[in-house]
């Protein structure tokens, strides 16, 4: 489920070759924060909210689809400049970003919904035991999402210079076809 690149990691190469490694390790963060989120929602609540889940996704993979393509054409639209691109005033956009695009994403309820309780024991506290497996599910994709981040990060002024515009293409082309997927799904 991790390793399995969508619109985070997207979003994460995106930012961190951009920008550089600080603006993917942001997304990370985000990202990460969203998940924690929604850990504590399903292990305080997932009884309370299963009968309007269909509806909560639908609303929120609407809201998703928009905002990635969004992203998406902003991708293709972009240009770098690496002398500028390095501007710290940028923090908070990047983590709220990666927390955006995470909520947004009906990948990651899905996953908490349906494959974590797999694992849940009856015999003791489900509500720790989400806790429990969500934490570790966090451990694990800020490993392998701060990796992207750190890899397009370093190596961004031998990817841009030689594959910008190739990546600004495919990686904005992901987006909007992710998000129209999402949309009309």
């Amino acid at each position: 489920m991790v390793i399995v690149p969508g619109p985070t990691v997207s979003l994460i190469v995106a930012n961190s070759i951009k920008y550089g490694v600080k603006a993917g390790l942001l997304n990370v963060l985000g990202t990460q924060f969203g998940v924690l989120i929604l850990i504590f929602l399903l292990a305080i609540g997932f009884e309370f909210i299963s009968p309007f889940l269909n509806q909560i996704i639908k609303i929120v993979r609407i809201l998703g689809a928009v905002y990635l393509i969004t992203l998406g054409v902003i991708a293709l639209k972009s240009k770098i400049n690496l002398n500028n691109n390095q501007s710290k005033k940028y923090s908070k956009r990047f983590f709220f970003q990666g927390l955006i695009v995470i909520l947004t994403n009906p990948k990651i309820f899905f996953f908490l919904g349906s494959f974590l309780p797999q694992f849940i024991s009856l015999d003791n506290s489900v509500s720790y035991q989400i806790i429990y497996f969500g934490l570790l599910f966090i451990l694990v994709a800020t490993i392998c999402d701060s990796c992207y981040a750190l890899i397009f990060g370093k190596f961004r002024d031998l990817i841009v210079n030689k594959y910008l515009k190739i990546l600004n293409l495919i990686g904005g082309s992901i987006l909007i076809l992710v998000g129209g997927w999402l949309f009309f799904y």
